[in-house]
């Protein structure tokens, strides 16, 4: 049986640390800064600084490298079994440093595949068993491995959810956030034999899921009547059949055991959310009471239907928005008279792009907003580096070749920014174009070159060169010693990112927990980690709101 503890910090706790000297100097500069001959480190960096510049041992190991050893062996709830490397690293790297990485560690939650870690338990994690092997070994049509791992498990957690207590069995219809390709939307239709409404902001998206649906012969889907529904791009069996958009078969639809998908695209926020649903059940209230008694809502007693919202990697403020909407839509239910037509009864969320979010967006818990002690301000680089995944670097050969190569293309950046920007300035050109995230005076913006430019320093020359109209000599290449402390900077921020990521969640989970007790209702909210972060999928944690007092089929002890 797997155990495992969890860390008692508050959110004040993660809050403190990313305030803390050495961890907020970190981000208050960008790897192009410390490549400039202007540059001078904080006096607090002076230990590692020197010692990631020292390169009279040079033929050792790479100090960043030494760091991401020291971090995998402080992996929690891993066995040490190196001691002589533990040692050596201790005796090697600076105390500040092996500090730093021990709390960010220590306060970041545990990303270990199929764990709840929110709420805490007493003893061991609940245990959410992920999708059959069998529905894993190969990609799912169309998808690339990391989405059909993504669809899968994500499906297969829905089903477990919906199974978890008499509350949700009932449940016939979801919405999907975000819908994209509606990959997720098609799994939960054909496998869940749910409605389901594909919601996007994208009319491109939601015609190309469409196309891609209407191009599967093998299966006769329901169509769905959207004619009065703005913007619904429900077109997936009309174009496959030559019908028209308005057409719509009643005796499919009496066929309760089956799923249908409507398309829909609209600008998404708290009150459009609301309001799509709106419009999408009562589109279905009509269209089941025309095609049988057996409606899915009960009209005679305006039972509203129960709804459950999912979202597979809600983009920035989505998931705060989602989460909004799922408690504005609650409340309606008991304040509304007569009652709506449907009520939320689950929300399953997967957020991603941070730098997406809204700066209103955080803090959003009562904890953090009403904290006495220092506040913390979530900047544009803390959100980007929440993303990151230093846990999966060093993984395999494979994993450690694509994280050289990503640093390889931060360092080298870096090391042309004061030739970028003394050519800026003798063209007679201001710096007005400049953007703080990517550093003091950003001259002419770069932008990405494909891997093949970094093969070597000359090849990256030429191509910068070739793309920015540059002369030739301009560009040189800097010691070895401004590389590996750009290298052991880089290294130092990722490594904070999970911290960074784990307060931005606990943040969101306590928000929710309030609204929830502040509305008297019976649901409870969870962080789970759903997805292996091993396939690729970094955006691994799931809010789940559900019923608080359950039978929990989709947690159980993992042997």
């Amino acid at each position: 049986m797997h155990k495992a503890a969890f860390p008692n910090e508050t959110l004040t706790d993660l809050s403190n640390f990313l305030t803390e000297p050495l961890a907020s100097s970190l981000f208050q500069f960008h790897p192009n800064d410390l490549a400039t001959s202007s540059f001078q480190p904080p006096t607090l960096w002076t230990d590692w600084w020197d010692w990631a510049g020292d390169t009279s041992s040079d033929a050792g190991k790479d100090p960043w490298l030494s760091l991401m050893h020291y971090y995998d062996l402080h992996r929690p709830f891993q066995t040490r079994t190196d001691g002589h490397e533990w040692d050596s690293l201790q005796d090697t790297i600076p105390a500040s440093l092996r500090l730093l990485i021990d709390d960010a560690r220590r306060l970041a939650l545990s990303r270990e595949a199929g764990h709840t870690v929110f709420p805490q338990a007493e003893t061991q994690p609940r245990y959410v068993r992920p999708c059959d092997s069998e529905s894993t070994a190969s990609p799912l049509p169309g998808m690339s491995p990391k989405k059909s791992h993504e669809v899968n498990q994500m499906a297969h957690l829905v089903d477990s959810v919906l199974q978890s207590d008499p509350a949700l069995s009932n449940v016939r219809h979801i919405v999907d956030v975000g819908a994209g390709q509606a990959y997720l939307s098609r799994a939960l239709r054909d496998r869940l034999g749910q409605h389901v409404l594909a919601l996007d902001f994208s009319d491109v998206q939601s015609q190309g899921a469409a196309k891609r649906d209407a191009a599967k012969p093998k299966r006769k889907m329901q169509q769905r009547n959207t004619s009065n529904i703005e913007s619904a791009v429900n077109r997936s069996e009309s174009l496959a059949s030559g019908q028209s958009p308005d057409h719509f078969n009643a005796s499919e639809s009496a066929d309760i055991n089956r799923g249908s998908l409507t398309y829909m695209t609209t600008k998404i926020d708290e009150s459009t959310l609301q309001s799509a649903t709106d419009a999408w059940l009562e589109t279905d209230t009509d269209m089941s009471s025309i095609a049988s008694t057996n409606s899915t809502v009960d009209i005679a007693n305006r039972r509203p239907t129960p709804v459950v919202f999912v979202a597979l990697h809600a983009c920035g403020s989505l998931t705060p928005d989602i989460l909004r909407a799922f408690a504005a839509a609650h409340k309606r239910v008991s304040d509304t008279e007569p009652p709506l037509k449907w009520s939320p009864q689950a929300a399953i969320i997967v957020g991603c792009c941070y730098n997406m979010m809204r700066p209103e967006d955080f803090p959003l818990s009562r904890e953090l907003r009403s904290s006495s002690e220092p506040k913390f301000k979530l900047e544009m680089s803390h959100r980007q580096l929440a993303a990151q995944v230093p846990s999966q670097w060093t993984r395999s050969e494979e994993s450690l070749r694509d994280a050289r190569l990503a640093l390889r293309k931060i360092v080298w950046r870096a090391l042309i920014q004061d030739s970028l920007a003394a050519e800026k300035s003798s063209s007679g050109k201001g710096l007005d174009e400049t953007s703080p995230e990517e550093g003091i005076g950003l001259p002419k913006r770069l932008g990405r070159l494909n891997d093949a430019a970094y093969a070597d320093w000359e090849t990256f020359v030429h191509r910068v060169q070739a793309k920015l109209g540059l002369p030739d000599g301009k560009l040189e290449r800097a010691d070895r010693a401004v590389e590996r402390r750009i290298e052991v900077f880089h290294v130092l921020r990722c490594l904070l990112g999970p911290v960074i990521e784990s307060l931005i969640l606990r943040d969101r989970a306590l928000w929710v927990r309030d609204m929830l007790q502040a509305s008297r209702t019976s649901l409870g909210v969870e962080l789970v980690n759903l997805f292996d972060q091993a396939s690729g999928s970094g955006r691994n944690m799931t809010i789940v709101i559900r019923p608080r007092n359950h039978n929990d089929a989709a947690s159980s002890a993992g042997e």
